[in-house]
């Protein structure tokens, strides 16, 4: 009876351990397939996804694929590629932040339908791609604070439809085109101080604008 009860055990413990492997086995597979990137944290299923202060040199190419929000803010990011973000299709806010970009690759946000919220605070970007509203056209905050942005583009083609805010702060903008204002049919927050403005012709658009956007009361 004694040997049958050892036996019994050392089976049961066979058992035991051939279960653990396989559950250890499958959470492992889970992990490759819905995992998040070495250097990052990912919350609530991945749909949360902090990359932030890495010392990341490019966007990881494994960030899962539900992911809505996505902080890249404090890293060493000098460029992005043409659909840098295809690997995240359904993102809805983006943090670059504080980066060392330079300039946006035509197509750097192509894939990103739904986007909402767009932070490149602090970084080295020189201009804004004109076709920037084709790749997002659910764009709704724009933050271009602290850049070295010497000009914008006459217009954006297109009315960015659902922009309604758009922060200029702090770069080196000297002119803005009426039109390109008025390409943002319903943005209502609009950040332009701390620029090398020049109070000439050239900004007569930008105060015939202020005064109609003062008058409607938006």
């Amino acid at each position: 009876m004694l040997i049958l009860l050892l036996t019994n055990c050392s089976y049961l413990n066979v058992f035991v351990a051939g279960e653990l492997f396989l559950l250890s086995s499958v959470i492992f597979l889970l992990q490759v397939v819905s995992g998040c990137p070495e250097k990052c944290r990912c919350r609530s299923s991945s749909s949360f996804v902090d990359c932030s202060q890495q010392g990341l040199v490019e966007i990881p190419s494994d960030l899962p694929p539900q992911t809505l929000t996505l902080h890249l803010q404090d890293n060493q990011i000098h460029q992005l590629p043409a659909f840098a973000f295809r690997s995240v299709p359904q993102l809805t806010t983006l943090n670059l932040s504080n980066n060392s970009l330079s300039n946006l690759a035509p197509g750097a946000f192509l894939g990103l339908q739904h986007l909402r919220v767009l932070n490149l605070t602090q970084n080295s970007l020189l201009s804004l791609e004109s076709r920037l509203s084709h790749s997002l056209p659910q764009l709704r905050a724009l933050d271009l604070s602290s850049n070295n942005i010497s000009h914008l583009p006459t217009s954006l083609g297109e009315p960015w439809e659902n922009l309604t805010i758009f922060a200029v702060q702090q770069n080196k903008l000297q002119q803005l085109h009426r039109a390109l204002l008025e390409s943002m049919p319903n943005v209502r927050f609009l950040f332009l101080k701390d620029n090398l403005w020049k109070c000439n012709c050239h900004l007569l658009g930008l105060k015939l604008w202020l005064e109609k956007f003062i008058f409607k009361g938006q």
